[in-house]
Order: C-alpha cells, then structure tokens, then sequence
C-alpha cells in the first residue's frame, strides 16, 4: 500500500524540520516502521531494503534510550544540593552529579590541617559545613565558608601552595585527588571547561574580600 510509502516520508521530512535531537530519531524510527510495512506489503519484499531499515531503527532506537536516560531528572542529596545551590549553580545537576563521582566526602576535626603551606597537596577540596582558616606563615589572613575551594591554584597551575588551610570547626568537604579529577577531565573537556569557571567565581570573590579587608 503505498499509502505507507508516503507516509514514512512525511514522518523522515517532519524529522528533518525538528531541532530536538530526541524527536529527529523517534521520527525517524516511525518513519523506518512505515517503510518496513509498505515493503511487506508489497509482491516482491526487499529483504537488503528490510535489513537496512532494521539496522537503522536500531541504532535510533538505543540512542533513544540514551537521550531518555540522560534527561532524567536529577535527585540530589540535602547536602548535595546545598552544596550545588551554594558553589555550583553554573553546573546542570548531572554534571555536578558526575563531577561528585570522582570526588570523596570526607569530614574533618577543628585544628586539622587540610592543605600544608608550600607542597603540592595532590587534591583539591570544597566545602560542605564548618569553616576554615586560610593561614601564611602561622597567621590567619582569610576563613573559608561552605562552597568554597582550597588547592584550587595548585590544581590549575601546578605550583606548590602559598598557605596552609587549617579547619576552624567541624567540617565536611569533597575532596578530589588531582590525577583522577585531571584524568575525569580530560575524558569530558566541557566539564573542565564548566569547572573551571566555577573555580574562577571563587577565587574572584576571594580577592574582593581581600581588597576589603583593612
């Protein structure tokens, strides 16, 4: 019937128009089920046109259940989300959910020193709760609040840090080691990318609270 034939066009031309990836492939899977029903209905069925067909639908129909997986909506934790609300807004939830992947909740003492002055600390860590002091050479010159960073500079550039950082009351933080979170990132270069911009937010308000200090 080629009334099956025409419409499978319809569907791949409407497919065509479409800007949603997700719509463009289910079309496109309907427009291969029309084609397929008008080949067999036809006298002479071509079965290198059946497997071809089939082939197609498959690989839309598998990207269909990725898309659909990966626009799930994502359920953070209440620390989770306080610490994505407070820090990492620029972040859709799931990448901040993949972010967290690599990283390790992990809780700290008062007096517990998180970050030596002048070694490479080999992670970079963001709190959660709690405080903690940002000391040079034994003196405090700035605390550190919930989402935000400490090792962050050495993570971007290499260097060894220019202060300690000492927890001033009970804290919670996540912490990713520098080899596995540059490995994670050069895999997902948009993540890095996305990172990176949070990072330059904090070290911003950073130096604003510097400057305002007497």
């Amino acid at each position: 019937m080629e009334i099956w034939f025409h419409l499978a066009n319809v569907l791949y031309v409407v497919s065509y128009l479409v800007t949603d990836i997700l719509w463009l492939r289910a079309l496109a899977v309907l427009g291969g089920l029309s084609s397929l029903t008008w080949t067999l209905t036809a006298p002479k069925p071509s079965l290198t046109f059946i497997g071809w067909t089939l082939v197609y639908n498959t690989i839309n129909i598998v990207q269909i259940a990725r898309l659909w997986h990966e626009r799930r909506p994502v359920r953070l934790a209440a620390e989770e989300q306080t610490l994505y609300a407070t820090a990492f807004r620029t972040l859709t939830p799931r990448e901040f959910r993949r972010l967290l992947s690599v990283g390790r909740w992990q809780d700290a003492p008062a007096e517990e020193v998180l970050i030596e002055q002048g070694t490479s600390p080999g992670r970079m860590l963001v709190l959660a709760s709690g405080r903690a002091a940002v000391k040079v050479d034994g003196r405090a010159v700035a605390t550190l609040r919930i989402g935000q960073f400490a090792g962050e500079m050495s993570f971007l550039t290499g260097a060894r840090t220019t202060a300690a950082v000492e927890v001033v009351e009970p804290t919670r933080f996540v912490s990713w080691p520098t080899g596995e979170l540059e490995r994670f990132l050069g895999k997902h270069p948009e993540l890095r990318a996305a990172l990176q911009l949070v990072i330059g937010k904090d070290l911003a308000a950073k130096l604003a609270s510097d400057r305002e200090q007497p």
